[in-house]
């Protein structure tokens, strides 16, 4: 890959003349799929959100510039515009699960299951979740029957059978993780800190001032602090900055921007300062970065 080339940002391509959002996938689909428009095994930014059900062998997935580790029984939870990257392995048994929150978000007993869902809340989790062997059974018959009804002739309740069983499976993990999880993100901040999460997503290119975030909200800086000390135990400013980075790290390997022309677009009036800031928290500076990735 060039320096200058763009990550490829990739729709759901729909299959089988399935006419709704959603798609499953084996390990050889997956990574050998002709209709594909990019590389799988090169990172690319989805539009939609994926969950990577390894039924069989290990390795590694490639998820925001970070390597995570999978075996039997691992779930990967890839979120929307998230950028990731499949490894070449033919000895994995895997099914790969696409849905857009569109399918998600049909009826309305479903409007709210993305927003409650920590499954896709990366900021709080890892990706990558490890099921027991009886679970394992459990998700694994369940995906059997949803790729069963994907690939049947579709009718009228071919839509409303997958989006039942997604919902199935994604309230299972749901509950699963947070029976395990020793972080609990359920406190009395939680709406909260969804609050403040929405508007980093929308406003982060704009400002990295906590009081902006604040303000916004509606209540103290020192307020903000304890709500992000409570749920990811870092003060507001700490996770301003891991969310920037993040999207620093997207925008280097995303697009064919000059160092320069990301640090006016990220909200640094010089580029040396922009530097700096990208050094102090990855240990590189942005050409570096770049370069590592392309050579990765």
């Amino acid at each position: 890959m060039k320096l200058d080339a763009q990550i490829p940002t990739v729709d759901l391509v729909q299959i089988h003349r399935k006419e709704f959002g959603f798609q499953i996938v084996g390990n050889r689909e997956s990574l050998f799929n002709t209709d594909q428009d990019h590389n799988p095994f090169l990172p690319h930014r989805i539009k939609f959100y994926s969950i990577l059900f390894i039924l069989e062998g290990e390795g590694y997935h490639y998820i925001d510039f970070k390597k995570y580790r999978y075996e039997k029984g691992s779930v990967i939870f890839i979120s929307k515009e998230q950028v990731h990257a499949f490894e070449m392995n033919l000895k994995r048994e895997a099914y790969f699960l696409l849905f857009t929150e569109e399918f998600l978000s049909k009826g309305n007993t479903s409007s709210n299951l993305m927003k409650s869902l920590s499954l896709y809340n990366y900021h709080l989790y890892p990706p990558v979740y490890q099921l027991e062997e009886k679970e394992l059974s459990v998700f694994h018959n369940l995906v059997k029957k949803i790729k069963i009804e994907f690939d049947s002739p579709e009718d009228s309740l071919s839509e409303e059978i997958i989006h039942s069983s997604l919902r199935i499976f994604l309230c299972m993990a749901e509950r699963i993780r947070k029976r395990n999880q020793s972080l609990a993100p359920k406190s009395k901040y939680h709406e909260e800190y969804l609050r403040f999460q929405t508007l980093l997503k929308g406003h982060i290119l704009e400002s990295r001032k906590v009081n902006y975030y604040s303000e916004k909200m509606l209540i103290s800086s020192k307020k903000l602090n304890r709500i992000t000390q409570e749920i990811l135990g870092k003060t507001a400013k700490q996770y301003i900055n891991d969310f920037l980075i993040i999207e620093i790290k997207r925008l280097l390997m995303n697009t064919s921007y000059s160092i320069k022309e990301i640090a006016f677009e990220t909200g640094f009036d010089q580029t040396t300062n922009f530097v700096k800031y990208f050094k102090k928290y990855t240990g590189l500076n942005p050409g570096e970065f770049r370069k590592q990735i392309l050579v990765d």
